[in-house]
């Protein structure tokens, strides 16, 4: 009885790690208010973009997010000496929020590309950052990113795995949950 529940258990999690290790595999932007965003919607792994403005980030995760994560850390992405390179995103979701007066363009790429980056370890828990330092921002190591220009008080929701390049500085919310969270301190250790 105890093989077989141990069996049972052992096949829930593999099952959950496949289906948490796939992204979709076509490359598109959803653009939509913030009142018509759902669990359906984030469940297709895509990157959404909010057209309204958001006035309170935690408000907004809080009330819309709730079930999506079990631990949140904000963080301030400031521009150093790592921001001139490829990020990949380790959370669940990140939420990438223009706190700044002027639009910020972020530029992204979809998971399948990242085997064209070698990341190093200086990683952060949140993100792993690539040797790859971008000096031309139109041909970054010949790999499709997408420029979004977010607009003051605009967010940009990024499933796991994708690719983005920032340098400015911007808002960032990190969206973990137990999974996801020893899959990243995996990838950041191995």
């Amino acid at each position: 009885m105890n093989k077989l529940l141990i069996l049972i258990i052992a096949l829930i999690i593999i099952i959950y790690f496949n289906y948490y290790n796939k992204y979709n595999k076509n490359f598109e932007i959803i653009q939509l208010t913030s009142n018509k965003l759902n669990s359906d919607i984030l469940h297709e792994k895509l990157p959404i973009l909010i057209e309204d403005p958001i006035s309170n980030v935690n408000d907004f995760i809080c009330v819309l997010l709730t079930y999506e994560y079990t631990f949140k850390k904000n963080h301030n992405y400031t521009i150093n000496n790592f921001s001139n390179r490829v990020n990949q995103n380790l959370a669940y979701h990140l939420i990438i929020y223009n706190s700044n007066e002027n639009s910020i363009p972020i530029y992204i790429s979809h998971p399948k590309f990242f085997r064209k980056f070698k990341f190093n370890k200086n990683n952060s828990f949140y993100y792993r950052i690539s040797d790859y330092e971008v000096d031309n921002e139109e041909d970054i190591n010949d790999t499709q990113f997408v420029k979004i220009n977010i607009k003051p008080k605009q967010l940009l929701i990024l499933p796991s795995y994708w690719l983005f390049y920032l340098n400015t500085n911007a808002d960032m919310y990190f969206l973990y949950g137990i999974f996801n969270s020893l899959i990243s301190f995996s990838k950041i250790c191995i």
